[in-house]
């Protein structure tokens, strides 16, 4: 008998073991505010084609052509499909950019730190400048105001004002 509850508790405890700890509550919404909070970011920003002769310290995206992928491929690598930097200063014939990341053909990217970069104009198959977007930011906001009240109300999170109007029962007759 004494044999039985022994393995009876080692394969309880066994079961105990095996079950993963619940996530808590705080962890579930820092992660959905994560996920918000990089959307929102990217939300906020578009990419338009650049003015004859933009100003330093603009954030410019250079598309690549393929003679760009072969003069460049020593610099910033084989494949290279864009750059992405600020504006140092631009001439006729070519763009000086602290480069932030490189994006190539097979999705991957490098991210650099500000390392200054001549790419010549002939190389430039499109070049964009990102700029604020206050119709995307105002749909990023409304997007997260809907979520935020929804969850609210789905959760009953505020309790009702009111008192419970149903009478409470004497003790059972014959106490």
């Amino acid at each position: 008998m004494i044999q039985s509850n022994e393995f009876e508790s080692e394969v309880a405890g066994r079961d105990e073991q095996s079950r993963p700890a619940p996530v808590s509550a705080v962890r579930m919404s820092g992660a959905f505010l994560l996920v918000f909070l990089l959307g929102f970011t990217s939300g906020c920003y578009t990419f338009i084609p650049v003015a004859s002769s933009p100003s330093p310290g603009t954030r410019l995206v250079l598309g690549l052509n393929d003679q760009g992928r072969v003069t460049l491929g020593q610099s910033v690598g084989p494949s290279a499909q864009q750059i992405e930097g600020t504006l140092e200063t631009k001439t006729d014939s070519a763009y000086v950019i602290s480069v932030n990341s490189v994006s190539y053909f097979n999705g991957g990217t490098n991210v650099w730190s500000g390392e200054p970069l001549t790419v010549p104009t002939s190389v430039v198959q499109d070049a964009k400048e990102r700029r604020f977007s206050p119709s995307k930011t105002a749909l990023a906001v409304g997007v997260g105001i809907a979520a935020v009240l929804s969850f609210i109300l789905t959760r009953s999170l505020f309790g009702s004002s009111s008192p419970d109007q149903t009478p409470n029962p004497g003790p059972p007759n014959g106490s």
